[in-house]
């Protein structure tokens, strides 16, 4: 199943490296979209991080939702959707 991922994975990534390449200039204080630390919509700091802490808690978070009882998995999946909703509101909002 990995693998079918990374097929999918890196062209996207391409895609986007492409796509935001023209706009790179468009945000010239943002250090986190110039060059060294981006290459289009990509940023390369965010791949650096997000890589190593996804392949670490990707097992842990399978165990976890094993364990747990379905309708807690459930639960916890709604409290989490309900939270984004609220964060999402409120930025509407202020």
């Amino acid at each position: 199943m990995a693998r079918l991922g990374i097929l999918i994975s890196i062209p996207g990534a391409l895609g986007y490296i492409y796509a935001g390449w023209p706009h790179m200039a468009d945000y010239p204080k943002v250090i986190a979209f110039q060059p060294p630390l981006a290459l289009g919509y990509i940023s390369l700091l965010g791949f650096v991080l997000f890589i190593p802490t996804s392949t670490w808690m990707a097992p842990i978070g399978a165990r976890l939702a094993h364990r747990l009882s379905k309708r807690r998995l459930e639960v916890a999946f709604g409290i989490f959707l309900l939270l984004v909703c609220a964060r999402f509101a409120a930025s509407l909002i202020a």
